[in-house]
C-alpha cells in the first residue's frame, strides 16, 4: 500500500491495532519510502506506545515534518500531538508543558507560507487553534489566534468578526499567561506583560466609543470583562472602572444594577478578598436602607432579604476575617438597628432569616427567637435546614426544651379540626430532623431507638408525603457504628461478629425502595444500593443501583458511591434474571464521561469563527474536570484489576499513563445524602460507606504497590518506573488528600506486594537491593505462611451452635475484599513464580539472580502460594456451607430482633423479611461463589 494521504494512513492504523505487530507493517513500508511523512508519524506514534526513548521519537516527528508540501492539516494536527507526547516524556516538568515549541510552531508557519488563498491560511491556523485546545496548550493557542487575526486585516470583514477575534485574543492571551504562570518556567516579566496585555485590551474594549467594533455593549461583555479582571486578582483596578463608566455605558449599568452586584459578591468571595467584599456589602445594603421610609414591612427590605442573601451572608463573613470580635459586634448591631428598628415585627421568612443571623452574630441569646421562628414556619419544609444553624450549639438543657417546645406545638397542630390539615407530617417530619440532630450530639443507642420509632411510624401513615425515611436508616446506622464496631478489630475479617443491625438497615432501605413506585428518590435508592454493597449483597445492589436513572454527569458524580473497589467484591458477572456485570458498568461509566468531555471540547471549539469566547473559561474547566476526573480513573483501574481476576486479556482495555496521575479532579457529589447533623460535621457517609471512596492517594499507591507489579507480571507492557506521588495533586477547588484511604485489607498485604516489587527489581536489573535481599526474600516467604495461616483459621465450623439472632457475620463486604485482595496477590506470585523459572531458574544463560535465591526458594514459594489458595477457597466453601444451611433462618431471626426490629415491624410483615431473606441468601451464595471461580493459573 502506498502510504501517501491521510485516509491510507487511517486504514492501515485500523488492520495494524497492536503497536507490536504494527511497527514491522510501518518498518517495511518505511524500507521502500523512507522520506514518506505519514509513515514516519505513524512510526513515531508506534515508538511512543512501545516506550521507546522519546528525543528518538522527536527525532522521527520533525523529520516527517521537514518533507516539501507538508500541508495536511489533519497530519499536521497528528504530529503536533504526538511532539507534545514526546515532549511531556521527556521533561520531568512536562505536566504543564505550553507549547510544542519553536521547532514545532515553525512546521506551521511553513504550511502557511505555502497556501496562496487567505480562507485556506484561516483554516490551517484555526486547525493549529483547535489542536492546542485539546492539549491544553495555551500559548500555541494564543499564537494561532494571533496568526489567524492578522489574515483577517488583510482585508475588511464585518465589525462582528473583528469583535469576535479581538475577544478570542483576550481569552488566549489570559489562559496562556495562567497556564506558564502554573508551570512556573518561563520568565516572569514576559508572564507579567501577558496579563497586562490581557487586562489593556478589554480596558480598551471598555472605554472604546459605541461606534468601535470591539466596544462593550452589553451584559455579557460586562461580565467577560469581570471575569478577566478576577481572574488576575485585579479587582480594585475593576470596581475603578465600573464606578465611572464611560457614558455610553451609564443606561447598561442601571439596568443591570442588581447583577452587577451579585457578580462583585461573587468574584470577591472566590478571591477571598475580605476587604474589598466588606466594602461592597456594607455599601449596597446601605444604598438599599437609605431608600427605606419604614424599616418594617418595607418591600425594598423584603427583597433585600429574600434575594440577596449573599450579601448579608458575604458582609458577615468579611467581617470575621477583618475586625476583632468587638469591632464586629458594634457594626452588625448598628446594622440591625437601622434595618430592622427595635424589634421585628414581620412574619416573613426572609426576613426572619436575616434577622436571626444578624442576631446570631451579635451573640444574642437565640432560644426566644428560634421558638417564635418555629410557631410561625414549623409547617414549611424548609424549617429544619433555616434553624439549624441557630439551635445546633445549644446545651443540653436548652436542647431538651427546645425539643419538647417543638412537640408540644406540633401536636396542638395535628388537634386543628379543619379541612385539609396537612401541615403536621411536615411539622413533626421537622421535628424528627432535630430530634436526629440533638441525638447525634450525644449518640445514645436509646435516643437512637426513639427517632427510629418514631421515623418508622411517618412513614407508615405518610408514605407519600414522608421525607425522612433516611433517618431510621442512619439511626440503625449509628447504632451498628457505635455499639457492635466497638467489636472491630477482634474479628479478622476487620468485622462485627454480628451485623444484625446493619442487616436492619439495608432491609428497611430495600423495602422503602420498594414501595416507592415511581421510583424517584435517588438519594434513598443510592442508599439502599449501598447499604447491600456494605453486605456483599451485589445482586441486590445493581438491582436497585438500575432504578437510579444516572445519566451523563450523575455517572461522574454518583457512580463511585456503587462501583468503588468493586473488583474486590463482585467481578464475575452474574447471569440470569436480575444478572449484573460489574465490568460492563465500568465501561458504561468510562465511555459516558470521555463522551461528555468530547461534547464539551466540540460545543467550546469548533473552529476560530464559532469559538465561544464568553463561555470559553467555564466550558475549559468542565473539560478539565471530565479530562482528569477521580470517578473515570477509579472505573479504569477496577476494570483492569477484573480483568486480572478472571484470567482475561488486558490489552483492549483503557489504562493510566502518567497524565492520569497529574491534576486529578474529584467530582464526586458528597451532598446526595440528606444531612440532618451539625453543619461542621462530616454527615452520614462515614457510616454509610465505611470503606470509603479511593482518593487521589489511594490512586497513587495502586500504582506503586500493585499495579505497576501487575502489568510486568501479566505482561501487559513495557516496565516503566513508578510515578512520583507529588506529580499527583488535585485540582484547584477539589479535596486533598494527605495520605491514602485504603481498607485494612488493601493495606494488610502490602508487605507481600513489596516483596514481590522486589524480586521484580532483581529479576529485570531495574533496582538493586543487593544488601537486604536474602532479608526481604525470607520475609516474602514467612509473610505469604502467614496469609495461610490467618486463612485457615478463619474456616467457618459446619455448625456454630448459636441462636439464629446471635449467628455471627455471613456475608460482608470485608469478607469478600479480603478474600479478593489475597487472591490477587497470589495469582501475582504465581506469575512471578512463572517469570523466575523463564528467565532466572531455567534458562540457558546465567542470571545475577539466581546465585542469589536460596535453595528450593522458589519451589517453597510456589508450594506456599498453592496452599494459601486453597485456604482461601476452603473459607468461602465454609461460608456457603454454613448460609445454605442457617442462613435464611438467621436473618429473620436477626432483623426481628430487639427494639429496632419490633419497630420494623410497623413497616415489615412476615411476608416481606421471607422474600428478602431468600432474596439475601441467594444473593450471598451468589457472591461467595464468585471467590471460587478465581483460577490461580
Amino acid at each position: 500500500m502506498a502510504y501517501n494521504n491521510w485516509d491510507k494512513l487511517s486504514r492501515a492504523q485500523r488492520d495494524n491495532p497492536k503497536p507490536k505487530f504494527a511497527v514491522g507493517v510501518a518498518d517495511k513500508a518505511l524500507k521502500k519510502n523512507p522520506k514518506n511523512p505519514f509513515l514516519l508519524a505513524w512510526k513515531a506514534d508506534l515508538s511512543l506506545q512501545l516506550n521507546y526513548e522519546p528525543k528518538t521519537v522527536v527525532f522521527q516527528l520533525l523529520q516527517a515534518c521537514q518533507q516539501p508540501g507538508l500541508n495536511d492539516t489533519r497530519l499536521l494536527s497528528y504530529t503536533y500531538r504526538l511532539l507534545l507526547e514526546a515532549n511531556r516524556r521527556h521533561n520531568d516538568d512536562g505536566l504543564c508543558i505550553t507549547s510544542v515549541g519553536n521547532e514545532g510552531f515553525k512546521i506551521w508557519q511553513n504550511a502557511a507560507k505555502a497556501l496562496d488563498r487567505k480562507s485556506d491560511r484561516q483554516d490551517l491556523w484555526s486547525m493549529l487553534a483547535g489542536a492546542a485546545l485539546r492539549e491544553d496548550c495555551w500559548e500555541d493557542f494564543r499564537l494561532a489566534v494571533f496568526n489567524y487575526n492578522k489574515t483577517t486585516k488583510e482585508s475588511d470583514e464585518e465589525a462582528s468578526v473583528k469583535k469576535h477575534t479581538y475577544y478570542t485574543q483576550i481569552v488566549a492571551i489570559q489562559l496562556a499567561a495562567e497556564l506558564q504562570d502554573i508551570s512556573a518556567n518561563d520568565n516572569g516579566q514576559k508572564l507579567q506583560t501577558q496579563f497586562d496585555v490581557a487586562r489593556l485590551m478589554m480596558k480598551r474594549a471598555y472605554e472604546a466609543s459605541p461606534d468601535d467594533p470591539i466596544a462593550v455593549k452589553d451584559i455579557r461583555d460586562l461580565r467577560f470583562m469581570c471575569e478577566i479582571f478576577a481572574r488576575q486578582h485585579k479587582c480594585n483596578e475593576l470596581w475603578e472602572l465600573l464606578a465611572y463608566p464611560p457614558t455610553t455605558l451609564r443606561v447598561l449599568m442601571r439596568t443591570h444594577k442588581d447583577d452587577l452586584i451579585s457578580l462583585k459578591t461573587r468574584l470577591l468571595l472566590q478571591q477571598q478578598d475580605w476587604l474589598l467584599l466588606e466594602k461592597h456589602c456594607s455599601d449596597s445594603l446601605k444604598e438599599t436602607l437609605m431608600d427605606l421610609n419604614v424599616a418594617q414591612g418595607s418591600k425594598r427590605l423584603w427583597e433585600l432579604c429574600a434575594w440577596r442573601n449573599d450579601i448579608w451572608q458575604g458582609l458577615l463573613q468579611a467581617i470575621r476575617f477583618n475586625r476583632s470580635h468587638s469591632e464586629g459586634v458594634d457594626i452588625v448591631s448598628k446594622l440591625l438597628d437601622d434595618s430592622f428598628g427595635a424589634g421585628l415585627r414581620a412574619l416573613d421568612r426572609p426576613l426572619r432569616k436575616t434577622y436571626l443571623s444578624l442576631r446570631q452574630f451579635i451573640g444574642t441569646a437565640m432560644f426566644s427567637d428560634c421558638k417564635d421562628y418555629w410557631e410561625h414556619h414549623s409547617s414549611l419544609a424548609t424549617c429544619f435546614d433555616d434553624l439549624r444553624p441557630f439551635v445546633q450549639d445549644f446545651n443540653i438543657e436548652q436542647k431538651k426544651d427546645i425539643r419538647d417546645f417543638m412537640l408540644t406545638h406540633t401536636m396542638a397542630i395535628a388537634k386543628e379540626k379543619r379541612p385539609g390539615n396537612d401541615v403536621f407530617p411536615v411539622a413533626m417530619q421537622n421535628v424528627i430532623k432535630f430530634e436526629y440532630l440533638f441525638t447525634t450530639s450525644l449518640p445514645q443507642w436509646p435516643l437512637y431507638e426513639t427517632v427510629i420509632g418514631n421515623t418508622t411510624q411517618i412513614c407508615k401513615k405518610w408514605p407519600d408525603e414522608c421525607s425522612i425515611d433516611s433517618l431510621a436508616i442512619y439511626a440503625l446506622l449509628n447504632i451498628h457504628h457505635l455499639v457492635m464496631c466497638l467489636e472491630e478489630g477482634k474479628n479478622p475479617f476487620g468485622v462485627t461478629p454480628n451485623s444484625r443491625i446493619l442487616l436492619q438497615a439495608a432491609m428497611l432501605s430495600r423495602h422503602l425502595v420498594a414501595q416507592d413506585k415511581q421510583k424517584r428518590n435517588r438519594p434513598l435508592i443510592l442508599l439502599a444500593a449501598r447499604l447491600h454493597l456494605n453486605l456483599g449483597l451485589g445482586k441486590c445492589a445493581f438491582q436497585l443501583y438500575s432504578h437510579l436513572k444516572c445519566k451523563e454527569m450523575l455517572l461522574d458524580t454518583l457512580s463511585p458511591y456503587v462501583l468503588s473497589r468493586i473488583s474486590l467484591t463482585h467481578p464475575f458477572d452474574v447471569k440470569g434474571y436480575q444478572g449484573f456485570s460489574a465490568d460492563e458498568e465500568l465501561e458504561k461509566v468510562i465511555s459516558t464521561i470521555e463522551r461528555m468531555e468530547k461534547k464539551t471540547e466540540s460545543y467550546l471549539y469548533a473552529d476560530m469563527k464559532s469559538f465561544a469566547w464568553d463561555q470559553a473559561m467555564d466550558m475549559l474547566q468542565l473539560k478539565r474536570k471530565l479530562g482528569s476526573s477521580l470517578t473515570k480513573h477509579i472505573c479504569t483501574t477496577e476494570r483492569r484489576r477484573i480483568a486480572r481476576l478472571r484470567g482475561e486479556s488486558t490489552d483492549k482495555l483503557p489504562v493510566l499513563d502518567y497524565r492520569a496521575y497529574h491534576c486529578v479532579s474529584d467530582n464526586v457529589d458528597r451532598t446526595i445524602f440528606l444531612n440532618c447533623e451539625h453543619t461542621l460535621a462530616t454527615g452520614p457517609l462515614p457510616y454509610i460507606m465505611p470503606n470509603t471512596i479511593p482518593n487521589v492517594g489511594w490512586m497513587i499507591d495502586s500504582y506503586n504497590i500493585w499495579d505497576a507489579n501487575s502489568r510486568f507480571l501479566y505482561k501487559e507492557g513495557p516496565l516503566v518506573d513508578c510515578f512520583d506521588a507529588k506529580r499527583a495533586n488535585t485540582a484547584p477547588g477539589h479535596r486533598q488528600d494527605s495520605k491514602s484511604n485504603m481498607t485494612p485489607a488493601e493495606s494488610a498485604i502490602t508487605m507481600l506486594w513489596d516483596g514481590i516489587r522486589v524480586v521484580i527489581d532483581e529479576m529485570t536489573s531495574r533496582k538493586s537491593h543487593e544488601a537486604e535481599l536474602p532479608m526481604l526474600l525470607k520475609g516474602l516467604l514467612e509473610d505469604i505462611q502467614a496469609m495461610r495461616m490467618a486463612m485457615e483459621k478463619l474456616r467457618m465450623p459446619g455448625s456454630t451452635g448459636l441462636n439464629p439472632e446471635d449467628e455471627p457475620t455471613l456475608f460482608h463486604e470485608n469478607m469478600l475484599i479480603s478474600c479478593y485482595t489475597k487472591l490477587e496477590v497470589v495469582r501475582a506470585l504465581n506469575k512471578m513464580i512463572e517469570h523466575l523459572r523463564e528467565k532466572v531458574v531455567n534458562t540457558k544463560s546465567s542470571h545475577h539472580l539466581k546465585s542469589k535465591l536460596p535453595e528450593n526458594w522458589v519451589s517453597d514459594v510456589a508450594s506456599e502460594t498453592q496452599t494459601c489458595y486453597e485456604a482461601i477457597r476452603d473459607v468461602a466453601r465454609s461460608y456457603i456451607h454454613l448460609i445454605k444451611e442457617r442462613g435464611e433462618v438467621a436473618i429473620k431471626a436477626q432483623v426481628r430482633w430487639g427494639t429496632t426490629g419490633k419497630y420494623l415491624s410497623e413497616l415489615l410483615t412476615n411476608d416481606d423479611v421471607n422474600f428478602y431473606a431468600g432474596e439475601y441468601v441467594d444473593n450471598a451464595l451468589q457472591a461467595w461463589k464468585g471467590v471460587l471461580e478465581v483460577k490461580l493459573k
